[in-house]
């Protein structure tokens, strides 16, 4: 025992309380409130959120809390998550090209609902398939690492021999399927280590961002000329993907992109669904398993869109000059700090001269008095309104306007609604087979929205194939959803205007 590793350790760990907001979290005085709140706000698909969409879902939670616990909630929706982004629980993103904020569980968030989870619901630890994974781990670490060739034939060799005795089992005896309870087992050990894959790609994510962070800081703070400047750019960006986070990411995401290997997941998946043991899942355990691809395959693009962005944003923050603005920028706030300093250290009156010149600025100081307050009732429109005549509108014209916007519900709703009339039931496949999406994306996530709202989910995925705006053909593999009732025709009457007066 040492008692030196024991203070060392000691103070590390102090260090770590001050610094990590996932221990912050869990130690807050609302913790329960917070993470009770979080988990509810982002659970399933919900892993970005607008901030209108947020606050909206936020509020109603809080005012329950209070009603049914009597806990102290003075502050708004707006104001605590305000406040849980300031913690480091929330992260606020601007997406280019987006009007509104975007926001997602932090790193550290993953880490405290990961580690509240285990204690609330604990898995068992000690089970056949877990010590089989770690079995199976140890084993191709080994022969992944031994440079024996000799050994490693002699292994597959083994492995080969292995496999052709199963074989010959199975012609003889014919197959002997694992008992439900097993592959129950198995299934949830699956899922366990699943989940921890978006706390992962959060901190990847993270860490990829604190990369690219140092690394505009170390541009704007040094006095490089602009080829030198360009030089770090373009190994900062080599940098981010060598970095720790992006060989990891790099190294999965190399085999998720892999068509061949996530078509045989796809079908992998689909057949486990369709075993009877999977029953005894949970519904939520089952929704987890159905929808492990497609939440890899979002939790992956986000981090890979973030690489990817931040690597384009970096050479433009070089390439628009925004840099040497920034090195100016600090070059003068530092010159002022100097002046100030030497100022300070004379002593002198506020009134004596310091033989310091200020380059002239278009801008001419003003005194405070000679501002003037805002008074509203200059801006008062003494003046009557004068009424417009009305108009006539175009329906047609405006219908297609009006296309070129907003999804055609009119026309989505009758396609469906004239398919389920004749055959009595049809998927979303089933519909883009029969009538095209006529407005492209808009027409798949429109029927995938009706589904949602109207259809009646189903087990196993689909694929769905439609023609983009430029003529590309698109495909993607969606839950399957059937619609066995027609749609309501009020669901699209604010598309086609039922009241045109």
């Amino acid at each position: 025992m040492s008692r030196i590793l024991a203070v060392a350790d000691a103070l590390r760990l102090v260090r770590v309380r001050e610094e990590s907001p996932a221990w912050s979290l869990l130690a807050a005085t609302n913790a329960p409130v917070i993470l009770a709140v979080l988990a509810e706000v982002f659970r399933g698909d919900n892993r970005t959120l607008a901030g209108t969409e947020l606050f909206l879902a936020v509020d109603p939670l809080l005012v329950d809390i209070r009603e049914s616990t009597g806990l102290e909630l003075p502050k708004s929706a707006v104001a605590y998550v305000g406040d849980w982004v300031k913690a480091g629980y929330l992260v606020r993103r601007s997406p280019q090209g987006e009007t509104e904020e975007f926001y997602e569980l932090s790193s550290d968030a993953h880490v405290a609902l990961d580690y509240i989870a285990e204690i609330v619901e604990p898995q068992r630890v000690v089970t056949g398939s877990r010590l089989g994974t770690v079995y199976t781990g140890l084993s191709d670490l080994a022969a992944d690492t031994d440079p024996d060739e000799k050994a490693a034939i002699t292994r597959l060799e083994a492995q080969r021999d292995q496999l052709q005795e199963r074989i010959d089992n199975i012609r003889e005896r014919g197959v002997s399927a694992v008992d439900d309870g097993r592959a129950v087992e198995r299934a949830r050990e699956v899922l366990s280590l699943a989940r921890v894959l978006p706390t992962d790609f959060a901190r990847m994510r993270t860490d990829v961002e604190k990369v690219d962070s140092s690394l505009r800081e170390s541009i704007v703070e040094s006095t490089l000329n602009a080829g030198e400047v360009l030089d770090n750019v373009f190994r900062g960006v080599d940098l981010i993907q060598e970095s720790e986070a992006g060989r990891a990411f790099r190294g999965f995401y190399e085999v998720f992109l892999n068509n061949e290997r996530s078509a045989q997941i796809d079908a992998v998946i689909d057949s486990i669904m369709e075993r009877p043991f999977t029953q005894k899942l949970s519904v939520e355990e089952r929704d987890e398993l159905r929808s492990l691809m497609r939440i890899l395959d979002e939790s992956s693009g986000q981090v890979h869109d973030s690489m990817t962005g931040l690597s384009r944003s970096l050479r433009r923050f070089v390439q628009s000059r925004e840099a040497e603005s920034q090195q100016a920028l600090i070059t003068s706030i530092n010159e002022a700090g100097r002046l100030a300093m030497r100022v300070g250290k004379a002593g002198i009156a506020s009134n004596t001269k310091i033989g310091v010149e200020l380059e002239l600025t278009t801008r001419q100081p003003q005194s405070i008095a000679s501002w003037n307050l805002y008074d509203p009732s200059d801006y008062r429109i003494e003046s009557d309104l004068v009424e417009a005549e009305a108009g006539t509108i175009d329906l047609v014209a405006l219908q297609r306007r009006i296309r070129e916007t907003e999804i055609d519900w009119q026309e989505l709703s009758g396609n469906i609604n004239a398919l389920v009339t004749r055959r009595g039931q049809a998927t979303i496949a089933d519909v883009l087979t029969e009538f095209p999406a006529t407005q492209g994306l808009a027409s798949v996530v429109g029927l995938i929205k009706l589904g949602a709202r109207h259809g009646q989910r189903a087990d196993g995925s689909e694929l769905l194939r439609w023609t983009s705006a430029t003529g590309k053909k698109r495909q993607a593999r969606v839950n399957r959803c059937v619609f066995t009732e027609c749609v309501p025709e009020t669901y699209h009457s604010r598309i086609v205007g039922g009241n045109h007066g």
